[in-house]
């Protein structure tokens, strides 16, 4: 069974494209949340996920969303947050805003005989947890993971790609199709494949984005700023 595990989609369609073109025939589509934020086409990014994801929780953008608590955002992004969840919530139809509504913050399934279980961010703190798998102290690990009867935990948030194995457990953050933040601008995302878990790099037309960007009624600043994350894979 193939699965793909995607997390950090931000509205970036032309990424999704990308990645339907690479990845034309998963058994099923596993996502970590924030399918809104950042990006300059939240309805199709939003549907498509809807429509094919056989899992998915939200993430923080996700909830700002649904919720009206973008005010909440702080960081250097801040406004380019609150500005395109503002616009989203223009774009998106009132189904589109159910679909998210009806996301949970942790999903629990079984697929190829393996245990799934995904998070945006932490058990401990779903939306806004921060954790890097691959640096994580192992006392750290045991006291948010230990717990779980899962064989693989899914989660995202950090936009940075990284797997580690911990006791009988795999534990992989896919990295962000639509916006990643690893010093590098190609997309990521993971494959689970019967049992083999690899991190795959997609390289797709970071240009079209930018152009989408910039035919968006946001501000020039957060135009340029999101551009340039685009560009460079940093923020």
């Amino acid at each position: 069974m193939r699965l793909l595990l995607l997390a950090d989609v931000h509205a970036n369609w032309e990424a999704l494209l990308g990645l339907q073109r690479a990845e034309a025939r998963p058994d099923a589509v596993l996502f970590a949340g924030d399918a809104v934020g950042y990006g300059p086409d939240p309805a199709p990014c939003v549907r498509w996920l809807l429509t094919h994801a056989a899992a998915a929780v939200r993430g923080d953008h996700d909830n700002a969303l649904v919720e009206g608590t973008s005010r909440d955002f702080h960081g250097e992004l801040e406004e380019a947050a609150r500005e395109t969840l503002l616009h989203a919530g223009v774009l998106l139809g009132p189904d589109d805003t159910a679909g998210l509504r009806g996301w949970p913050l942790t999903a629990d399934l079984t697929l190829g005989g393996a245990r799934f279980h995904l998070v945006h961010g932490t058990p401990a703190d779903p939306l806004t947890g921060r954790l890097d798998p691959a640096t994580c102290p192992e006392a750290e690990l045991e006291r948010l993971f230990g717990a779980l009867e899962a064989d693989v935990i899914v989660l995202g948030h950090t936009h940075v790609p990284a797997l580690r194995r911990f006791k009988d457990k795999l534990l992989v953050n896919p990295g962000s199709l639509g916006q990643p933040r690893y010093g590098v601008p190609d997309a990521t995302y993971a494959v689970w494949d019967d049992g083999r878990l690899q991190i795959r790099h997609l390289h797709y037309d970071h240009d079209a984005p930018r152009q989408r960007l910039r035919l968006s009624p946001l501000s020039p600043e957060v135009i340029e700023q999101l551009s340039r994350v685009l560009e460079t894979g940093l923020v």
